[in-house]
């Protein structure tokens, strides 16, 4: 299974609009996974033209959204949150028994693992996204923008 993930897009009717290259590197997902901060709903509506999309409330959206996703994907529990420190979003997937937890807030790409956990943000929208391929291994791939 490949997933695009993306988040922090911060686009409003004033804002712009999402950059064109995430289109592409988003053409042959399966899912999208949208960490929060997405400000529009017309962000969701582009990015659900490419493949079905699971979004969750950023600080700075007023959108109707939870704060948190479970989404089973190729026999992995993924835990999608805004999210904010490393150590409380490994206790996240913990509590909510995540063999990922992909975040953003941060604007900074990230991919690590702590125990049998991985943590990924894929960064500010307008400087990268990540794509999350779910086989034997898990492997991720940042695209700057």
């Amino acid at each position: 299974m490949i997933i695009g993930l993306i988040s922090d897009t911060h686009i409003s009717p004033k804002k712009g609009k999402l950059n064109e290259k995430i289109f592409e590197i988003f053409e042959n997902v399966d899912l999208i996974l949208h960490a929060g901060d997405i400000t529009s709903q017309k962000v969701l509506d582009e990015l659900s033209e490419i493949a079905p999309v699971t979004a969750v409330l950023g600080n700075n959206d007023e959108l109707d959204l939870n704060k948190s996703e479970t989404i089973n994907a190729n026999g992995k529990t993924i835990v999608l949150v805004h999210g904010d420190k490393i150590k409380d979003l490994y206790e996240f997937g913990l509590k909510n028994n995540a063999d990922i937890v992909v975040s953003g807030h941060t604007h900074s790409p990230n991919f690590e693992k702590i125990k049998k956990i991985y943590l990924i943000n894929s960064g500010r929208a307008s400087k990268s996204v990540a794509v999350l391929k779910i086989e034997k291994e898990i492997e991720v791939k940042f695209i700057e923008i």
